[in-house]
């Protein structure tokens, strides 16, 4: 992996679609509508003066993925509208990777299929990338040809003994919070993970106005709902509980504050859960 890199980097089966739409339900949002005060222990300054990046594949800054000049820089797959669903291997020129749904682009809420770069190969040809499939971490290659390369200088921590979120563009903090997480039956796991898509919700739901998908899954539940169980940050209906441990496993925070993270941080953006 890409330990250089700080912060890292369709047809549609019925199947799949159970699981993305009920996947994301795995966040197991309180919902009862009634809204409390929010918790006042939100910092937000948002950062406008760092664009993503797009690389062309053939240009030596993308072939340097590996030894990035910048060490905030995450490097992201964006797979081209040709591709409906991601053809990915176990190593390069190697067998077809198998996994236990398909991977298709669009996604199921209609945005682009993008996946973090984790290594590449020295001749530029394979893209080593996280693949938003239990076991958490799956790894699989690419070909670059599959997809058109961006980078962008976002991450995000969720620390899960602070029950805190904060998110970096380069070193500047641009937002630090409170937040809920996953309860002792249902924790929040640790690792590190990506977003992966982007669901508009709207003010008054159990998930606040956006969930912000993660390529991380619960590991204290095999199914919630009917379908995988997603884990996520969103919003909430419920912004009393701020600072405590009652979720089903995804990280709730303020509303304010998802409608900034889902205005600024890219898809690709770096999350690393930390005990």
């Amino acid at each position: 992996m890409l330990s250089t890199m700080t912060g890292m980097f369709s047809r549609r089966l019925i199947a799949f679609v159970v699981i993305a739409a009920l996947g994301v339900s795995a966040c197991g949002a309180d919902r009862d509508n009634a809204a409390a005060p929010a918790v006042s222990t939100t910092t937000v300054a948002v950062s406008t003066t760092t664009p993503t990046t797009t690389l062309n594949p053939g240009s030596p800054a993308a072939s340097t993925t590996t030894n990035p000049p910048d060490p905030f820089e995450t490097f992201v797959a964006n797979i081209v509208d040709e591709v409906d669903r991601l053809n990915a291997f176990a190593e390069p020129d190697g067998e077809p990777a198998r996994f236990e749904f398909a991977i298709t682009n669009p996604t199921y809420f209609g945005n682009r299929l993008s996946l973090m770069i984790t290594d590449r190969t020295a001749d530029g040809r394979w893209l080593k990338v996280q693949i938003p499939v239990r076991p958490n971490g799956t790894e699989a290659w690419i070909r670059v040809e599959d997809a058109e390369i961006s980078s962008h200088r976002y991450r995000a921590e969720v620390n899960l003994t602070e029950r805190a979120v904060t998110v970096w563009d380069g070193p500047e903090v641009v937002v630090e919070t409170t937040a809920v997480i996953g309860k002792s039956s249902t924790p929040t796991p640790l690792g590190s993970f990506f977003v992966n898509d982007l669901v508009e919700k709207w003010d008054t739901s159990a998930y606040g106005p956006h969930i912000l998908t993660l390529s991380g899954f619960s590991e204290a539940m095999e199914t919630f709902g009917g379908g995988i169980p997603v884990i996520a940050i969103h919003g909430t209906n419920r912004p009393e509980l701020m600072g405590e441990a009652q979720s089903n496993g995804c990280i709730r925070i303020p509303n304010e504050v998802i409608e900034v993270l889902a205005d600024t941080v890219p898809i690709g953006t770096p999350v690393d859960i930390v005990a």
